[in-house]
């Protein structure tokens, strides 16, 4: 059964100077429900949603996520999401988890996660754990001011939502959903990013990753709206950190699509895991721009 989400976890207040120390799993925050080996239920709560009622894009991936973990008894190794529909005005999702493909070492699953007959989001996985053939790390983490230094990143939203339970700052280029800061003119910006009171884990780092988009503005410097596709996260070993930077890179837009990738640091310099996103990419109407 998962541990209770602790009752300041849903509704963050940004104003606080200390944060609990109680560290519980980030799978708590999901709230999932075990029905069986192979079924489970998630009540949907404002605080799962992104703004507007409707669940956030990592939250679903999560959500995949924890089902295929505890189904398959295994670690994640990768996994893929793919977002079907909205889920405004629904209760409780009911996601499904199929194993294909079970190994010694590893393990391929798949997640539907549905609204009666209705999807809403499909997820894919590899899980296991191998003895170790060569550590290696070939890309490096960027210099970026500690978490503390760097300017927070306050979204308003008179509704409670996902980024309340989120604490943002902001330590390189613009954030792009609310156009803070200046834009890096390399298409890149770097956050630091915490659930404060959860364990960095699994579906932390794929509730966090899924800010990456906030790059898109950052690389066409303006306001712009956009839509996942898709979220992907490859997992390094876990690491105890509070803070994550996210070193978030846009990669391409064009004919209303773009594409672009993020890297997960932990502060002791680790690669925690890396992040793709395909997006659909769309100017904002004039009358929002005009309104600011």
């Amino acid at each position: 059964m998962p541990v209770p989400w602790p009752p300041w976890a849903l509704n963050f207040p940004h104003s606080r100077k200390e944060y609990p120390t109680v560290q519980v799993p980030a799978e708590a925050f999901l709230g999932l429900q075990r029905v069986s080996e192979t079924h489970f239920s998630l009540p949907l709560r404002p605080a799962l949603s992104g703004g507007g009622g409707s669940l956030f894009g990592g939250v679903g991936l999560a959500a995949g996520m924890a089902a295929l973990a505890q189904a398959a008894e295994k670690p994640l190794v990768w996994s893929t999401g793919q977002f079907l529909s909205l889920t405004q005005g629904m209760e409780a999702l009911s996601v499904e988890v199929s194993l294909p493909a079970v190994g010694r070492h590893v393990t391929q699953g798949q997640v539907q996660g549905r609204h009666g007959d209705q999807p809403i989001f499909t997820v894919l996985g590899a899980l296991g754990q191998r003895p170790e053939a060569g550590p290696g790390l070939w890309v490096t983490r960027p210099e970026a001011p500690a978490p503390e230094s760097c300017p927070r990143i306050d979204r308003e939203h008179k509704e409670e939502t996902l980024h309340q339970a989120i604490e943002l700052r902001r330590a390189k280029g613009m954030f792009g959903f609310s156009q803070e800061g200046e834009p890096s003119g390399c298409g890149r910006n770097l956050l630091w990013a915490r659930m404060p009171g959860y364990t960095v884990d699994a579906v932390a780092l794929a509730i966090i990753a899924d800010y990456m988009p906030s790059v898109l503005g950052d690389a066409l410097e303006s306001q712009i709206f956009c839509t996942s596709l898709d979220n992907t996260l490859r997992l390094g070993l876990p690491r105890p950190t509070e803070w994550v930077l996210c070193d978030n890179r846009m990669t391409y837009t064009e004919g209303g699509f773009g594409y672009g990738t993020g890297y997960l640091w932990s502060e002791s310099g680790h690669l925690l895991a890396t992040a793709t996103q395909s997006m659909i990419v769309r100017r904002p109407p004039v009358a929002a721009v005009a309104a600011g």
